[in-house]
């Protein structure tokens, strides 16, 4: 349960996030930064949580340390080298491009290892990955609605990594059935 608890506060965190984003019209760059930085460094330490609760899963584990180690990075260095509004939306953006990259990429490493694939999952984790890339070349060319594109983004990651534990929930009890009628 441990596991499920950790992701599902991992990805609150995002939502919530993004939540702020949308309305951080009239925030202080200070405010922004240091909500920004302390909750995805908050939600790196769940996301490292559910990595090492999950180490069966080779794959799982490599994802989630994979994103907690891309949140701790950029929550440092929005933390610690943002010194402008326009350096915290290029951190943003780049945090968004890596993930875009990182859900295909591990879309595709799942297809190449043949290991069991629930076909849905790959490809809504692949549009996923599209959306997201997509939408933040797209926040960063509209200036007046960047936060809350950006927002908008934090909002279906952390929404995206919640619905995925009903997903491991149910493999795992899938892999605890094919292993009872093994005995």
């Amino acid at each position: 349960m441990k596991i499920y608890l950790s992701i599902y506060l991992y990805g609150a965190i995002i939502v919530l996030s993004g939540i702020f984003l949308l309305f951080s019209e009239y925030s202080s760059f200070d405010t922004l930064k240091f909500t920004l930085a302390i909750s995805l460094i908050v939600g790196s330490v769940f996301s490292f949580i559910s990595a090492f609760s999950s180490r069966r899963s080779h794959m799982a584990f490599s994802y989630h340390e994979m994103h907690a180690l891309a949140m701790l990075v950029y929550g440092v260095s929005v933390l610690l080298l943002s010194k402008s509004l326009e350096m915290l939306i290029s951190f943003t953006v780049y945090l968004f491009i890596f993930y875009a990259f990182s859900e295909i990429i591990f879309c595709l490493r799942i297809f190449e290892l043949k290991s069991k694939v629930i076909f849905k999952v790959a490809v809504v984790r692949s549009i996923l990955g599209l959306v997201v890339g997509a939408g933040s070349v797209v926040a960063m060319n509209f200036p007046d609605f960047t936060l809350e594109g950006l927002g908008i983004l934090f909002i279906i990651v952390g929404i995206n990594v919640m619905l995925y534990v009903p997903i491991l929930k149910k493999k795992e009890f899938n892999e605890v059935q094919y292993v009872s009628k093994e005995i």
